[in-house]
């Protein structure tokens, strides 16, 4: 948890810093492929939820941070009982861009803190811990400010809420609408006036 709040603390001490070049805010929608056989018998793929904010550093560089909500129902191998998991990943990283026309191009990295609980007829049990993402995708242009986002994620993270470590890395596709307020403008525009 300590690391969690170092990260969240560089975060807002950095958009401090980075709020005059700009900043977007999204909402987003996730399809979750496990990478684990035993977690994708149990529980399969399913959709999670979340938002994720940038705060510009530079014309091609944002600081970002991100929320999601997994939850899924399944049944348990050998009794079919049922059985329900929630994962709840927080992180920040991270992104270079690469506009083009009404595209714009990403590829961001970053580190995560992701809480874990599963309940079913034997119990519940909860961990925590720390993991990594790394994502590329493409952002296009809707009108001024507005706009659309698709892009694959992979989130890397193995728990031990017993004596068994769990994977609960995957993959995942994600489909997003969001705002920019401006993002890497100012550079820009910092850029125009020296040269004038």
């Amino acid at each position: 948890m300590k690391r969690l709040i170092s990260v969240w603390a560089l975060a807002i001490l950095m958009a401090g810093s980075a709020w005059a070049q700009g900043a977007a805010f999204e909402v987003r929608g996730l399809y979750f492929w496990p990478v684990e056989q035993t977690f994708q018998d149990v529980y399969g793929a399913g959709v999670q939820f979340g938002g994720q904010a940038f705060i510009g550093l530079g014309k091609h560089w944002d600081l970002w941070a991100s929320g999601d909500f997994y939850k899924k129902k399944g049944e348990l191998t050998f009794s079919k009982e049922e059985t329900t998991v929630r994962i709840i990943p927080i992180a920040a990283g991270l992104r270079v861009r690469l506009p083009v026309n009404q595209c714009c191009f990403y590829i961001s990295g970053g580190v995560g803190y992701f809480l874990f609980k599963e309940e079913n007829i034997i119990g519940t049990v909860k961990d925590s811990k720390i993991g990594y993402l790394g994502k590329a995708g493409c952002a296009v242009k809707v009108l001024k400010g507005l706009y659309l986002d698709a892009h694959f994620q992979y989130a890397h993270c193995s728990i031990q809420p017993m004596e068994d470590k769990t994977n609960i890395s995957g993959l995942s596709f994600g489909v997003g609408i969001g705002f920019d307020f401006g993002l890497g403008e100012t550079e820009e525009k910092w850029i125009w006036k020296e040269v004038k």
